[in-house]
């Protein structure tokens, strides 16, 4: 398989081996000589001299341990870019390259707590309002409140779990389906716990939230999301269309959860978040967001401290925030669907991004999102003393 990958000539990459002369300022150069030997410091953080190399190689080894058709994986230390790199193939023939655009799916759901969170820093929501203010028409509205929502603990049930849902969807998977028609799926069932009381997934809870999200602001949600979260942090490669679209160049992806494997690519992702935060974008934009939102831009201190505050114990590991799994203090969102497959982390404490891009290969396994296992590689040997698992 053919790698692609993005070289800028940096004093990061100039200390690996070359000279410094004329790169690197006295403080740089301070910061550098500070770190025990064999790692270097790009900023305030030493890391691996190795990161860039290693990032590579578990790129190009994770195609055929997990079967998969490409990968790509990013490495951000304090806001200086290690490595951005891509192995395998979009399609038959057609390498794989780091600026291509891809579904980023639950990547996105930070962007709505954090939207929501804006929402209580201006005054004009609270995190214990109950939903009834908005949704009245809701089975248990006077209960659940929007932190419960942004924390899935409202206790609603999955859609994504209704076999009637699934059976339609693997029957025509380029179906547009409407807020009102997934949400129904879940609230005419029994609640799976009493609201406030657990973690509970469902998708429900971010098409419930970017619905109420849309009526405070009095705008359609993507232009509530385009305006106060992609322009505001850059976010200049990722898009929120109404359609099955997504930018050129594009990462093909291929899928057998219908048994024969198939190019999935143009699937709508319609069923998958709340209209407007459907959301197509590239490995720099997934890097530079989980930066900007790990460091809480957008926040006062104070909403960024909840938001990043476990809620919820998912396992005996890792717990959930407002929107993020915490784990051993990384932040995480991990979506994988219709054969695409992402993960996002941040380590606060370090300063450290990570982002990496699967998409399934013939023979892999549909339940198993390996572009994770391929970020816990990456993380655990940048940042080894804060270790994560697949837990």
């Amino acid at each position: 398989m053919r790698t692609h990958k993005t070289v800028t000539l940096t004093c990061l990459q100039l200390l690996l081996g070359a000279s410094l002369a004329g790169c690197v300022d006295s403080e740089a150069a301070s910061a550098a000589k500070a770190c025990p030997s064999g790692q270097i410091s790009p900023g305030g953080t030493c890391i691996p001299a190795d990161t860039a190399d290693f990032t590579e190689k578990q790129v190009e080894e994770s195609l055929k341990k997990y079967k998969l058709s490409a990968a790509m994986a990013g490495v951000w230390v304090d806001g200086k870019r290690i490595s951005n790199v891509a192995s395998g193939e979009s399609m038959t023939g057609v390498p794989v390259s780091t600026d291509m655009h891809f579904r980023m799916g639950s990547v996105a759901i930070p962007y709505l707590t954090t939207e929501i969170l804006m929402l209580v820093d201006e005054g004009k929501v609270k995190l214990d309002d109950k939903i009834s203010r908005w949704r009245p028409d809701l089975p248990h509205a006077d209960e659940i409140t929007l932190k419960m929502l942004a924390s899935t603990t409202s206790g609603y049930s999955d859609y994504v779990r209704d076999r009637e849902f699934l059976a339609e969807l693997y029957k025509n998977p380029f179906r547009q389906w409407t807020a009102e028609e997934l949400v129904k799926i879940s609230v005419s069932k029994p609640l799976e716990k009493t609201p406030g009381t657990g973690f509970v997934y469902s998708h429900a809870n971010w098409v419930i939230l970017g619905d109420i999200i849309s009526k405070v602001e009095k705008k359609p949600l993507s232009e509530v999301m385009r305006n106060d979260i992609l322009k505001p942090l850059g976010l200049t490669q990722t898009d929120n269309p109404s359609t099955a679209e997504i930018t050129a160049p594009v990462l093909h992806a291929f899928d057998n959860e219908r048994g024969v494997f198939e190019d999935s690519t143009y699937w709508n992702p319609s069923w998958t978040l709340a209209p407007g935060a459907v959301m197509t974008g590239t490995l720099e934009d997934m890097g530079k967001s989980v930066m900007a939102l790990g460091e809480g831009k957008l926040l006062t201190p104070e909403s960024h401290k909840v938001q990043i505050t476990p809620v919820s114990k998912l396992s005996p590991t890792a717990s959930y925030a407002l929107g993020l799994a915490v784990q051993n203090t990384w932040l995480l969102q991990n979506p994988s669907f219709a054969g695409y497959q992402g993960t996002v982390a941040y380590l606060p404490s370090k300063k450290i991004a990570i982002a990496t891009v699967a998409t399934q290969g013939i023979g892999s396994n549909t339940a198993k999102n390996f572009s994770t296992e391929l970020l816990i590689s990456v993380a655990n040997h940048v940042a080894p003393d804060t270790p994560l698992s697949g837990g």
